[in-house]
């Protein structure tokens, strides 16, 4: 990571440490616009810490992202890191802050990182350091009061708070952000759409753009790229019927600022993953005509280009959303993704997907409803948080897609309540 105190030290990217901290102290690095020293968290024990809470964090992400860093004191002349001061840490104290940032801002500040830096091998206390991003959701509004609500924003290291034109401003960046990510996401799914032959049977298309693209840096190294070839669905992510994955054994090619994983020639189950510098994912999953051999058409549709099982839909899926994780914890993109996944068919022929009976064979066409002019999905989505926070968006996800062929129920994917229901 590179972050402001690197920079005030003239250091390379790294680790946080507390080497790292003790030299931000040692050469009084002050605070700017995009660094904030605490001495304490928040103490909850006084009225209005959560509106405190809520000004800092708003200020950062209405100033293009930022660090807060607790458990260092400043000179009260210079605003400079003073002095290491531990404090104590728990999951407790996390979720109090990020519930905040959910509750008593608006809109939501989404994507806030913790990195706890222990000062000792005793248990001596932590130096916390909290990366708030820059928000494509600015201007970000934190409550004061019961029915008031304020826009600040960082001016050095100093907290004011944003004049009519600065929110018209903001305003107007916001709604361009978004008309752009729109596009971009529309294009890059356009290009899963066309990354195969739809008369090489019905295929998913999927495409992920994250809200921050990473920028500079060493492209990913070959060798990363290859073992995303052979990695294993995350097993937490699929439960029940799980079916074959046909698209982890291939070959890599370089592209421009990307790189490709697609099928060997001739093998059974196509695809392309494309994997962008600036952390964007577009894949691109053959559904239909895996098997041609008669022997296997009670259990898949043989010969019927337009016609794929649910078991596949639901296995490419979780194998993009692990691509995807993988990925984004590689280029260190931690602000989220949208995606949008569509099924891509032979035109002017309804698709097809096929349910299954419990005993694995084909249900028939009369209990499927055709899908004349498939929807493409659109989500938002952390590959980077907690399973158990992603499971039910991926669900619905799945469900979005099997749902227009008048399926309900997931066959593959493993569901929260499950999770739930699993011996700590």
């Amino acid at each position: 990571m590179f972050t402001p105190i690197h920079r005030a030290l003239g250091l390379e990217a790294g680790n946080a440490t507390i080497d790292l901290i003790q030299q931000a102290v040692d050469h009084g690095v002050e605070e700017t616009a995009d660094l904030d020293w605490k001495q304490a968290v928040y103490d909850s024990r006084k009225p209005n810490w959560d509106e405190e809470a809520a000004k800092d964090i708003a200020a950062m992400a209405n100033s293009g992202g930022g660090w807060i860093v607790f458990g260092v004191k400043e000179s009260g002349d210079t605003n400079a890191a003073s002095e290491i001061a531990p404090i104590g840490w728990s999951a407790a104290e996390q979720q109090r802050i990020l519930r905040t940032a959910y509750a008593k801002i608006g809109p939501p500040v989404v994507g806030i990182e913790f990195y706890n830096i222990p000062c000792g091998d005793e248990g001596d206390g932590s130096v916390v350091m909290m990366r708030v991003p820059d928000s494509a959701d600015a201007p970000h509004f934190a409550r004061k009061g019961d029915n008031a609500f304020v826009a600040p924003r960082r001016n050095g290291p100093h907290t004011v708070y944003m004049s009519d034109r600065e929110i018209e401003r903001g305003f107007r960046e916001r709604f361009q952000y978004t008309d752009d990510r729109e596009r971009l996401l529309q294009d890059r799914f356009e290009r899963a759409c066309e990354a195969l032959r739809p008369e090489d049977g019905v295929f998913l298309a999927v495409a992920a753009v994250p809200y921050e693209p990473v920028t500079g840096g060493e492209p990913t190294a070959i060798e990363q790229v290859q073992q995303y070839l052979s990695k294993k669905i995350i097993p937490e992510f699929v439960s029940g019927n799980r079916a074959d994955n046909w698209w982890n054994e291939g070959e890599t090619k370089k592209g421009l600022r990307q790189w490709v994983l697609r099928n060997y020639q001739g093998s059974q189950g196509r695809f392309r993953k494309c994997l962008y510098d600036d952390a964007t994912v577009v894949g691109a999953y053959q559904l239909g005509l895996l098997l041609a051999d008669e022997y296997w058409s009670d259990r898949y549709p043989v010969g019927l280009v337009n016609h794929c099982r649910v078991t596949e839909v639901e296995t490419a899926v979780t194998d993009f959303i692990t691509l995807l994780r993988g990925h984004a914890k590689e280029r260190q993109s931690h602000g989220g993704y949208s995606i949008r996944a569509g099924l891509v068919g032979v035109q002017k022929e309804p698709i097809y997907i096929r349910g299954l009976t419990w005993m694995n064979t084909l249900l028939e066409t009369e209990y499927m409803e055709p899908i004349v002019r498939f929807q493409p999905i659109t989500t938002e989505l952390d590959p980077l948080g907690e399973i158990d926070e992603m499971l039910p968006i991926l669900n619905d996800l799945a469900r979005d897609l099997i749902n227009q062929g008048g399926l309900q129920y997931l066959q593959v994917m493993a569901e929260p309540n499950e999770r739930q229901s699993e011996p700590e």
